[in-house]
């Protein structure tokens, strides 16, 4: 009985994790964008984090600087760990404030 009640409790606590997830999209600034290749680069880093989408790309107003539009399911992916995943390929990456939702 002990293992049917475990089971249950550790079956209900999955669902209910699952159901609390949702989709964020927020806005990524990256710097050093200074080839063709680079925003590639960057955008196979952020692709390469789970239920990463990107929606859009815009260049900066200044040479080098681009904002991209991700969306993720925050079961699965992280603000942190996306602009993880840019940095360790050596650009520069910061979330907007005003972009998180």
């Amino acid at each position: 009985m002990k293992h049917i009640l475990l089971s249950s409790v550790l079956a209900v606590a999955a669902l209910s994790s699952q159901a609390l997830a949702e989709e964020q999209t927020v806005e990524i600034a990256v710097s050093e964008l200074t080839c063709p290749s680079c925003s590639f680069i960057v955008a196979s880093s952020m692709r390469g984090v789970p239920s990463v989408e990107i929606n859009d790309f815009v260049e900066g107003p200044e040479y080098g600087h681009g904002v991209y539009n991700v969306t993720f399911d925050d079961a699965e992916a992280s603000v942190e760990r996306i602009i993880e995943a840019v940095m360790a390929n050596g650009y520069p990456a910061e979330v907007l404030a005003d972009s998180a939702s």
